[in-house]
């Protein structure tokens, strides 16, 4: 153990083993504690004979970063405990930044595994090689410079040189990481997984994306060719997405500009134009991008809401299932965009029911003049001799479908709404008309 020192006097350290959790105390050669982030290290320096293995914790408390075996760290003594820093940083590579200084011919101290269980860098052959960039920051003068001509920006000169900054960034080793950070004032933050370029990507992993001025195709320049695929015409705004899927053909159009509705906005929050009169603002806008996005509420409930349109667009089907009602309180429901045209209304059922009641009871009461001119109801084809046939089959529809009586048409005998203080109560009515829907309603016609 080092000696008792209150001084905080850093040294460098190579790492042997890493604990990531306590059921690492099961294995055969553990010894000890193996708190979650504990590691084993060498001490750098010295001969390999003079260099005991020590135990060390994070000196921080709630950061952590990914660290193993091979890895170079800072540690240093606080009342003779052991704590360190790291790993460091040897070669600006999230996931490949082994000890650049120890010797590997030399041979430090080692674990009891085998004799081939390290490549040449130091790292365990059972860790992946892949190779992910740190994320990098290059510029893009449309948000860098928002409204600022291209004449008046020279990249060759010092002051362009010297006006940019970096961001702050958490990145693990292979390919997820949360940048936040600014373009210009305007900040934004990135939260990326499986991204394996030095930059953001729609095309790659996925994305949580919180930004606040800059169309989608500048926050991810390396889309924009990925993005205007939709662009199927000269200074033509693009009206489908990448999935040729029209995602917002039920909107109406309002103007002849990008504002238009029945367009999707692909040119939200753009960098005002250089002879602009108007002060470029914030436009904070949110995008999450992946293969497969999952919205669950365990025990409460999911909302959505928007001041203006909410749009649902799908490559295959659209579903909608509950166990419970479905309601849709709209001035005006539309089934395809053609109904649009108000060319075919839908039929209201109890109208319907009362029109059919009132035809049927004419046919029922209606009557022709026999011998001396006395009324006697109609017969029924074949049936011409017998007087009033055609009542008992309308009788016997009536009653089929259960349209009630031709005499009150207003009136279905046994119909429940099953409905208390405006409220359903149950899954259905009963009692209706035969050809009546039970779970399937639609609001009358406004007086």
């Amino acid at each position: 153990m080092p000696e008792k020192n209150y001084s905080l006097n850093f040294r460098l350290g190579h790492v042997e083993r890493v604990y990531t959790s306590k059921s690492d105390s099961t294995h055969p050669l553990t010894k000890g504690n193996t708190d979650s982030q504990l590691v084993e290290f060498s001490p750098v320096g010295g001969s390999s004979s003079t260099k005991p293995r020590e135990s060390a914790i994070p000196l921080l408390r709630g950061i952590s970063d990914s660290i193993t075996r091979g890895d170079l760290i800072l540690y240093t003594v606080l009342n003779e405990r052991i704590f360190y820093l790291g790993p460091v940083n040897t070669k600006n590579n999230p996931s490949r930044s082994a000890d650049h200084i120890i010797n590997k011919q030399a041979g430090i101290s080692k674990l009891p595994f085998s004799s081939n269980k390290d490549e040449a860098d130091g790292y365990n052959v059972n860790i992946p090689k892949v190779n992910v960039p740190k994320l990098s920051k290059p510029r893009f003068n449309i948000i860098d410079f928002p409204g600022v001509p291209a004449s008046r920006i020279d990249p060759t000169t010092e002051e362009y040189l010297e006006s940019n900054f970096s961001d702050l960034q958490l990145e693990g080793r292979y390919g997820n990481a949360i940048r936040i950070g600014a373009r210009n004032r305007f900040p934004q933050v990135i939260v990326s997984n499986n991204n394996k370029r030095n930059l953001e990507s729609l095309t790659y992993g996925s994305v949580i994306a919180m930004t606040s001025m800059g169309k989608i195709e500048d926050n991810f320049p390396l889309d924009r060719g990925f993005i205007l695929s939709c662009d199927f015409g000269n200074n033509i705004l693009p009206e489908r997405d990448p999935r040729l899927i029209r995602i917002n053909s039920g909107n109406d159009k309002t103007s002849e500009d990008h504002t238009s509705q029945n367009l999707f906005n692909y040119r939200y929050a753009e960098a005002l134009p250089t002879d602009s009169e108007e002060i470029q603002t914030e436009d904070n806008q949110i995008i999450i991008n992946s293969d497969r996005i999952i919205f669950n509420s365990k025990s409460e409930d999911i909302t959505a809401s928007s001041n203006r349109n909410i749009n649902f667009g799908a490559g295959g089907n659209f579903t909608v299932a509950n166990k419970g009602y479905s309601v849709f309180e709209s001035r005006n429901i539309y089934i395809g965009n053609k109904a649009k045209e108000r060319q075919e209304p839908m039929v209201l059922g109890e109208e319907l029911r009362k029109l059919l009641v009132k035809i049927l009871g004419l046919l029922a009461n209606a009557q022709a003049l026999g011998d001396y001119n006395v009324p006697q109801p109609l017969s029924l084809f074949p049936r011409v001799a017998q007087a009033g046939s055609l009542r008992a089959e309308v009788d016997n529809i009536m009653k089929e479908f259960n349209l009630g009586n031709y005499l009150n048409p207003d009136s279905l005998a046994g119909y429940e709404t099953n409905v208390e203080d405006g409220r359903p109560v149950g899954d259905s009515t009963t009692g209706e008309a035969k050809f009546f829907s039970k779970h399937h309603f639609i609001e009358p016609n406004r007086t």
